[in-house]
C-alpha cells in the first residue's frame, strides 16, 4: 500500500529571508489570506504583488509537484483555488520579477476534512497552551484551533497583572478578549493562576499565610468574572524558572499554596475543578537515598484532597511518547499511585503541557512532530490522560535554533521588512497541525477499549463509540496483519482515506512512525505472517 507508506522524516523549515548582501529586491509579494486551514471544497490562496504577474508552485508535504503556473494579478491582487484539493499539509512557493532582484516567498497551508462540533466540547481531550499578547499572536488564532478540533487552551492569569492594588482587581483587556472569544467559539479556557505579586512576600511565589490567602482570593476573582471552572495552581512548581519562593521547591510547600487556592475557589463555586502540580516531569520517582520525589511525597501527604485533576509536563524529546505506558515515573505509574492513594479509585489525569520542538537542535522534524502528536493522544488515552494541551499553539518565535520558540503547531506571521518585501498574513500550519484535525476527526467522541496484541515496536490500540477506530503505529517499520471480514478503511496522518480489501479474510499494512486509523469490519491486528 504505498499511499501509506512510511514517508521519509523531512524538515518541513520554510526560509523566506534573502542574504543580507543581496540587492533589494524590486517587488513586494504577500499571502494575504486571513486563514492558511481551508475545510476541503473551500476557499482559495490571496496574494498580491506589485509584479505585474506571479509565478507559483504548489508541492505536497514530500516536495511532489502537485500544481504550478502563472497568475496575472488585477489592482496588484490574485488568488489560487484549493478547493478541490484532498486533504493534506501543501507548501506554496511564489515568485515575482526576474533576476537579478526577484522576490521569493514559501508558505505552508492545510486543507482538512471539517471536525464534526459535536467534539469540540467540555469532555473533548484536545487541548493547546497560548500565549496571549506574544510576538506573533495573529487575530485569528483562536479560530483556526477550533478548525482543528481544539476544544481547550490553557493561558496564564499573571497575579500582578490583576492586583495592583490590595483587594483590588483589574482585569486586562486582552485577555478579557480573548476569554470571550473562546467562549463564542465554544473552547473551555483553564486558566493558570501564576507567578507573583509585589504586593506580598516581596514579589516571591505566595509563600506566607497573608501571600498565599491573598492568591487563592486571586484566583477565584479571576474565575468569577470570566465564569470559567478551570483553574491551575502555578506552573513548574518543582523546578526554579518560575518557582521563587521563600519556602522552596518541595511538596510541602507546594501543598499549603494548594490548599489555600482549593479552599478559596471552592467556597466561591463547589463546583470549580482546582489542577495541580503541573510539575515538570511526572516527579513519580524513588530515588536511592530513600527520599520522596515531588509526586509521592505530595500525594502521600493527602494532596489529592485539594484538587479535582493532576497534571504534569512530561517533556521526553526528541523521543517518542510510547514510554507513557511503562511503569515507574510515567504516566502508567503516576495512574497506579493516585489509585493506591485514592481508595482504587481514578483522578483525572492531564498533561497540561507536552510537545515536541523542531528547533535545527533537537533532531525532531515537522513530519515527526505531527506523528508524535497523533501518538501521544493515542498513548495517552490508552493510559488514562483525559486532556492533553499541546504546547504549544503558536511557535513562540521565527529562529529555528530557538527550542522555546519552535513547539507550535501554527507557525508566526511574516513582516516584511526594506531588505525582503514579502509577508504572510495568516499564523500558517505546520504539519501538526494537519495532525490535529485528523485525531479529532477520528477519534473525537471516542472511548479506550484496549490494545490488540502486536508486540513492540508495533503499537494498535482500539478506540469505540459510534464504531470502532484502531490507530496503528511502528515505531520501526514493521508488516502487520489485519484481519477483516469485509473491506476495511484506512486513514493516514493527513487525512487521506483509501479502501483495502482482504484476501482470505486478511490484508498486510506497511506500519511505520506515521499512525494509520484503521476502521471497518476488523477482527484482529498481528504480526505478518507468511
Amino acid at each position: 500500500m504505498p499511499a501509506l507508506a512510511l514517508a521519509p522524516a523531512l524538515a518541513l523549515t520554510l526560509i523566506v529571508a534573502i542574504p543580507p548582501s543581496a540587492p533589494a529586491a524590486a517587488h513586494t509579494l504577500s499571502v494575504t489570506s486571513p486563514s492558511l486551514i481551508f475545510q476541503r471544497g473551500q476557499g482559495a490562496v490571496e496574494f498580491g504583488s506589485s509584479a505585474a504577474s506571479v509565478s507559483w508552485t504548489i508541492t505536497d508535504e514530500q516536495g511532489t509537484r502537485v500544481r504550478g503556473g502563472t497568475s496575472w494579478l488585477s489592482g496588484g491582487k490574485a488568488t489560487i483555488p484549493v478547493a478541490d484539493l484532498a486533504p493534506g499539509y501543501f507548501e506554496l512557493a511564489l515568485h515575482a520579477g526576474a533576476a537579478p532582484d526577484p522576490t521569493d516567498l514559501r508558505t505552508s497551508f492545510a486543507v482538512i476534512e471539517p471536525v464534526p462540533d459535536s467534539t469540540v466540547g467540555p469532555s473533548s481531550p484536545f487541548g493547546a497552551a497560548v500565549h496571549v499578547g506574544r510576538a506573533g499572536w495573529g487575530p485569528n488564532v483562536l479560530d483556526e484551533a477550533r478548525k482543528t478540533g481544539i476544544a481547550h487552551i490553557r493561558e496564564d492569569a499573571w497575579w500582578n497583572r490583576f492586583e495592583t492594588t490590595k483587594g483590588s482587581y483589574t482585569f486586562p483587556a486582552e485577555f478579557s478578549s480573548t476569554m470571550a472569544h473562546a467562549r463564542e467559539l465554544g473552547i473551555t479556557p483553564m486558566v493558570i493562576a501564576n507567578g507573583a505579586n509585589s504586593l506580598y512576600d516581596n514579589g516571591r511565589t505566595p509563600s506566607s499565610p497573608e501571600g498565599i490567602a491573598a492568591f487563592g482570593k486571586f484566583a477565584a476573582a479571576v474565575l468569577k468574572r470570566y465564569d470559567l471552572s478551570n483553574v491551575e495552581v502555578l506552573n513548574e512548581y518543582n523546578a526554579g524558572t518560575f518557582n521563587n519562593s521563600a519556602c522552596g521547591r518541595t511538596a510541602a510547600c507546594y501543598l499549603e499554596v494548594l490548599k489555600g487556592v482549593h479552599q478559596a475557589v471552592k467556597a466561591a463555586d463547589p463546583g470549580a475543578t482546582v489542577v495541580g502540580p503541573a510539575t515538570i516531569g511526572i516527579a513519580n520517582c524513588t530515588p536511592a537515598d530513600g527520599s520522596k520525589c515531588f509526586a509521592p511525597d505530595l500525594i502521600d501527604r493527602g494532596g489529592l484532597k485539594s484538587m479535582e485533576a493532576y497534571s504534569v509536563h512530561p517533556y521526553h524529546f526528541p523521543g517518542g511518547p510510547e514510554w507513557l505506558g511503562s511503569t515507574g515515573d510515567t504516566i502508567a505509574g503516576l495512574r497506579q499511585r493516585i489509585r493506591a492513594a485514592n481508595g482504587g479509585q481514578d483522578k483525572p489525569i492531564i498533561l497540561s503541557e507536552m510537545g515536541w520542538p523542531t528547533d535545527t537542535g533537537h533532531g525532531t522534524t515537522e513530519r515527526q512532530q505531527a506523528d508524535n502528536l497523533i501518538r501521544l493522544y493515542a498513548t495517552g488515552l490508552a493510559n488514562g490522560v483525559t486532556r492533553v494541551y499541546w504546547y504549544d499553539l503558536v511557535n513562540d518565535g521565527s529562529d529555528p535554533t530557538s527550542t522555546e520558540q519552535n513547539f507550535g503547531m501554527l507557525r508566526q506571521p511574516v513582516t516584511p521588512t526594506t531588505a525582503n518585501p514579502v509577508s504572510v498574513t495568516a499564523n500558517a500550519p505546520k504539519p501538526a497541525a494537519v495532525a490535529q484535525a485528523v485525531v479529532a476527526r477520528m477519534l473525537g467522541g471516542k472511548t479506550y477499549a484496549g490494545d490488540d496484541a502486536v508486540a513492540a515496536p508495533a503499537h494498535s490500540v482500539r478506540f469505540t463509540g459510534g464504531g470502532t477506530t484502531r490507530v496503528v503505529w511502528a515505531t520501526t517499520a514493521r508488516d502487520l496483519t489485519v484481519s477483516a471480514t469485509g473491506p476495511v478503511t484506512l486513514v493516514d496522518s493527513w487525512g487521506r482515506r483509501s479502501v483495502r480489501q482482504p484476501t482470505d479474510g486478511r490484508l498486510v499494512l506497511e506500519a511505520g512512525p506515521s499512525p494509520v486509523f484503521i476502521e471497518g469490519p476488523v477482527t484482529g491486528v498481528g504480526a505478518a505472517t507468511p
